[in-house]
């Protein structure tokens, strides 16, 4: 019965070698967390794309309504330039009627209903008189003497419009020089 060193020493390193390595080395028991590290199930994939996929549709959905609300716009602003002469010839019609009063009220009242359907749906009229020149606004035909400061309209010659903030037609003017008339 006599024990043999060499004997117990590869008995042991035999255990230690059965024995987990992350039981048998504390670095090795650090690291193994880092290790495992979790790959996703094909339910995970499943559910990570389809909510990709509804992003990407809610996106689509969202240009696309801005898409359609923009070729309205374009559509009525097409229209609406349409209708500008037909305001225009009631304001001439107006200014130089020579008809009923009866008949001059009953244009000033259609006429009024138009203009207020219009601005009801983003159209408004430029106002132009002895305002400042404004030329993303107006559209200079003459310039002339006047007491009025330099660049002050003078007179309006054709009323512009605008269509939710942007000019549909300059309206066209006689702008000041800035010079009295001479006597």
């Amino acid at each position: 019965m006599t024990s043999n060193p060499q004997k117990q020493t590869e008995d042991t390193s035999k255990e230690k070698a059965a024995e987990s390595p992350r039981e048998s080395s504390p670095g090795l028991r650090e690291q193994a967390p880092e290790q495992h590290i979790e790959t996703p199930t094909p339910l995970q994939e499943m559910t990570e794309l389809l909510q990709r996929t509804q992003a990407n549709f809610e996106n689509y959905r969202k240009q696309t309504e801005k898409r359609v609300e923009e070729m309205k716009l374009l559509a009525a602003r097409d229209i609406i330039r349409q209708l500008l002469p037909i305001i225009d010839n009631f304001q001439l019609a107006l200014k130089n009627g020579s008809a009923s009063a009866e008949f001059v009220k009953g244009m000033e009242l259609i006429y009024a209903q138009l203009l207020g359907t219009l601005e009801e749906n983003g159209i408004k009229t430029i106002h132009s008189e002895h305002q400042q020149f404004d030329p993303y606004l107006h559209e200079p035909l003459l310039r002339a003497d006047s007491e009025l400061p330099e660049n002050s309209i003078i007179e309006e010659f054709q009323q512009g419009f605008t269509f939710h903030g942007q000019v549909l037609r300059h309206a066209k003017v006689k702008i000041s020089s800035g010079k009295k008339p001479a006597k």
